[in-house]
């Protein structure tokens, strides 16, 4: 699959997704940093639904492989995608969430397992634990933002089990449970999810076995868990090496 990306000068690797115009001329007014939300006249913003052109980049989901291609080298994506990271708000519910990641709006909620196919399932697993402490709480607000059909609510509930569904494939990427077990009805069959070396400071996976099978990977089929089984997390406070 082929992608288009503009030249920009925002940052080491710069380069988004880019409105044209009819004629094929690429539009003038481009601010990768301005959010629509607040740009009222929708000067910059025209070509984006609730986020920044910066939020929108990462909204390859179906094919990370092609959108990483796109930058110099795995490392410079990685490097982009923690620096989009580090910056985002933490603070639940911001009423101007900034052209970072964005959890309440969903622009870009899957952005955290990209790491996982750049080869770093250690700042998926820290990034994923970052929204479970930050974004979710059992105060009046609880939620980051507006639930829409509850999006926000499904992604705590599969984040905090350790796997994430990727939208129009049979695949789940992979990252760290949040409790000690759990369990999960499929078809009348049950997946037990297990951490092993449970602790509040072991937010890193070592090693996933699925049943007696070593996982040497950061995803996982549907089609491996639909008949039940259980699927092993060995957590750390360390990040694996790589």
């Amino acid at each position: 699959m082929q992608y288009k990306f503009a030249k920009q000068t925002f940052s080491a690797n710069p380069t988004y997704f880019h409105p044209r115009n009819s004629d094929g001329s690429f539009v003038k007014d481009f601010k990768p940093t301005k959010l629509s939300y607040l740009d009222f006249r929708e000067k910059y913003t025209d070509d984006f639904v609730e986020g920044s052109a910066l939020q929108w980049r990462w909204a390859v989901p179906f094919d990370t492989p092609g959108l990483i291609s796109l930058f110099a080298s795995p490392e410079l994506f990685v490097s982009e995608l923690e620096y989009f990271f580090s910056e985002s708000d933490p603070r639940m519910g911001a009423w101007n969430p900034g052209p970072y990641y964005w959890h309440g709006n969903e622009p870009d909620i899957h952005a955290a397992y990209l790491f996982n196919e750049a080869g770093r399932p250690d700042l998926t697993q820290k990034w994923v634990r970052w929204i479970l402490d930050n974004k979710y709480d059992t105060s009046y607000k609880g939620l980051d933002g507006n639930d829409d059909g509850a999006t926000l609510s499904a992604w705590y509930i599969f984040s905090s089990l350790g796997f994430y569904p990727i939208a129009g494939s049979d695949i789940y990427q992979l990252g760290a449970p949040l409790f000690r077990t759990a369990e999960v009805e499929i078809n009348g069959k049950t997946l037990m999810i297990m951490a092993e070396n449970y602790a509040p400071e072991n937010i890193f996976v070592q090693n996933i076995w699925m049943n007696d099978t070593v996982l040497n990977r950061s995803w996982i089929r549907h089609s491996e868990i639909e008949e039940g089984g259980v699927l092993r997390f060995q957590m750390t406070d360390e990040p694996r090496d790589h």
